[in-house]
């Protein structure tokens, strides 16, 4: 505001509460200017619509018939932060392995934006991999199966939070590890640290199996053993499916006066698509007589 007269000039801002209006804060809102005088107005606009906009806001001068007039227009638009696709989709995946795909989140607007990624009805409880579960022979899952007192977590988002510059971009990782044989459609959604929960989301899909996988021969023949001298043998086992599967043979229970004992070095291992595991298995007996067991 200059004063160009030859007196003081009191000033006072007259609110508008038309269109915008509201939204603009002018500091300070009254004051005294000197003949000759210049006073700086900050403002500060908070804008909770979209769309253009123009609003006149007017300052009563002391003395002065009219008010002066300060016009501002300007548009405000959305908060730009798109993926590359509207989609990804796993396919078909096999249980428990995990699988990951790419997208990329970018940053159209001309400000920096700082973001969090989260899963739709997503669990808390980390997913069991076909990994974790070959290092363990003894794992409780080969033999009573994966259960969860909630909901598995079986999505891992990398970063799944970071700021973007304008006009830049960030890739993201997500990766499936399925313990639940379903079809999933789920999004992955976009908040915005400041501005909004959901803001944009992405939609995720995939069919989860388990692949059949064939044991043979079904009965493996341990002619004239030698009582408690081990002997090795082995089985195959194969998988016809298009998906990779693994294998575990159940830990024996420890039982007194067992008459046949086994164990194998590859006691758990992965069967890749259309391909076959050779399995070397050692047997003990303890007894005389003929005898058998399920592996």
């Amino acid at each position: 505001l200059i004063n160009q007269g030859a007196i003081d000039a009191p000033f006072t801002y007259i609110p508008s509460t038309e269109n915008v209006g509201y939204c603009f804060k002018f500091v300070p809102e009254e004051g005294l200017i000197a003949p000759g005088g210049i006073q700086t107005i900050q403002i500060s606009f908070s804008a909770t619509a979209l769309g253009r906009f123009e609003e006149q806001f007017q300052f009563r001068v002391a003395g002065s018939p009219t008010p002066v007039i300060l016009t501002i227009k300007g548009r405000v638009t959305g908060q730009a932060l798109r993926f590359d696709t509207d989609e990804l989709d796993f396919g078909d995946i096999s249980f428990g392995f995990p699988y990951t795909k790419t997208c990329r989140l970018t940053n159209t607007s001309p400000m920096p934006l700082t973001f969090k990624l989260r899963m739709s009805n997503d669990g808390t409880q980390p997913a069991v991999s076909c990994f974790d579960q070959i290092r363990s022979d003894s794992d409780p899952s080969w033999r009573e199966g994966i259960h969860f007192y909630v909901e598995p977590r079986e999505f891992a988002i990398n970063p799944s939070q970071g700021t973007i510059l304008p006009q830049e971009h960030q890739d993201i990782e997500v990766t499936l590890c399925s313990n639940t044989v379903m079809e999933f459609y789920r999004k992955m959604l976009v908040d915005l640290v400041g501005l909004g929960k959901g803001l944009a989301s992405l939609i995720i899909k995939a069919r989860c199996f388990v692949p059949e996988l064939r044991v043979y021969p079904e009965i493996l023949w341990f002619d004239d053993c030698n009582l408690k001298v081990p002997l090795e043998r082995k089985f195959y086992i194969r998988n016809n499916s298009h998906l990779p599967g693994c294998y575990g043979l159940i830990p024996q229970e420890p039982e007194e006066d067992c008459p046949v004992l086994y164990s194998s070095p590859r006691p758990c291992g992965i069967v890749q698509p259309q391909s076959t595991a050779e399995v070397p298995i050692t047997v003990e007996i303890q007894t005389l007589g003929n005898h058998w067991t399920n592996v």
